[in-house]
């Protein structure tokens, strides 16, 4: 019994102590729309293990997907395009494939978000994705780190770098808005 309150204790500490001091997201959310057309690329999403470490499916990750709506000078404006949950319990599975828009940049953030006990470790991403191609991100499921590997995957299966990708996991909520990420989930002007 003293040995399950300590794991319980350590669980909820590590649980609710953020590794990250950077941005966040709030607002109300949706699930994400794909795209119709065929200016399009693929987004696969999935998580590092597909089991936590008793057999059951890890905590859902959740992918945050911002669109450009405008551009001005070396920045842009995105509006939120909705959230993506990854998980084999859910219907888009583990790995996730949903479709993207291409030829525009797209703001991604990827990672374990907990709305209970406020955790929020993500990886954060601004590229513009190539038509038809697939480009993976990978998630740990430690709630002790949160990186993600990225790439895109080639004809012949390999996981090769994103061209001008940037990596924006340490951005504050300020550094974000300057890049024209809004946090707090808000759409495109129509």
């Amino acid at each position: 019994m003293k040995k399950f309150i300590l794991s319980t204790f350590f669980i909820i500490t590590v649980g609710c102590a953020s590794t990250e001091q950077g941005a966040s997201f709030s607002g109300a959310s949706f699930e994400y729309i794909e795209p119709i057309g065929s200016d399009i690329a693929y987004l696969q999403l999935e998580t590092e293990e597909k089991t936590d470490g008793f057999g059951f499916a890890p905590y859902p990750h959740t992918a945050i997907i911002y669109e450009l709506c405008s551009r001005e000078g070396e920045n842009g404006t995105f509006g939120y395009a909705g959230d993506i949950k990854v998980s084999t319990e859910l219907k888009l599975g583990n790995p996730a494939t949903v479709k993207v828009a291409s030829g525009k940049p797209i703001f991604v953030a990827f990672g374990l978000i907990h709305p209970v006990n406020g955790y929020e470790c993500t990886s954060k991403y601004i590229f513009t994705p190539e038509r038809g191609k697939t480009y993976s991100m990978v998630n740990s499921v430690s709630w002790s780190e949160c990186p993600t590997k990225v790439g895109v995957i080639s004809n012949d299966n390999q996981v090769l770098p994103i061209n001008g990708l940037q990596v924006l996991d340490k951005a504050t909520n300020l550094q974000l808005e300057n890049k024209g990420v809004n946090v707090i989930r808000k759409k495109c002007k129509t």
